[in-house]
């Protein structure tokens, strides 16, 4: 899905977008699902079978820099659209006005962000880790193999806990 929810509202378009996501959820569909929304990571910290990835990109004094390179995670550019506004030639008047609009819209946002990781953080720690034994169960390995990712889990598990 590429998108969803982008020709309307903010809000309406990310009500869409998350609305439609948790249908996929609830299908156990598996889906890609590409978005510039970026409160859509949210996602992730709610509901541990869902991965967060982004194409890399890089910024060089206000120059976006496409690599075209998938990597894992959310991908926060600060100010994407206002570099876009920019280079487009919008005034700087304009662009400075939308900076203080977008710190003061960016500062609730983290804030409820770092509230969800923490709480959702144990369960989807406890979802990978249960994934991950389901997928040895039926693994055609052999033994000393699962023995060592076994080792290798409870290790990673230990080394997080401190």
């Amino acid at each position: 899905m590429d998108e969803l929810g982008r020709a309307t509202s903010s809000s309406d378009g990310f009500a869409i977008a998350w609305s439609c996501c948790e249908k996929l959820l609830s299908l156990k569909a598996y889906t890609i699902f590409a978005t510039h929304i970026e409160n859509l990571s949210e996602l992730a910290t709610i509901y541990p079978n869902v991965k967060i990835l982004h194409f890399h990109v890089d910024l060089n004094n206000n120059h976006i820099d496409f690599k075209f390179h998938l990597q894992e995670g959310p991908r926060y550019v600060p100010h994407y659209g206002l570099l876009l506004a920019e280079v487009a030639g919008l005034p700087s008047s304009v662009i400075e006005t939308a900076k203080m609009i977008t710190s003061r819209i960016a500062e609730k946002e983290v804030s409820r962000m770092e509230v969800n990781c923490l709480q959702y953080y144990p369960v989807q720690r406890a979802y990978h880790v249960a994934q991950r034994l389901v997928c040895l169960k039926y693994s055609n390995q052999d033994d000393d193999t699962i023995r060592q990712a076994l080792l290798n889990l409870k290790e990673s598990c230990i080394t997080e806990r401190q």
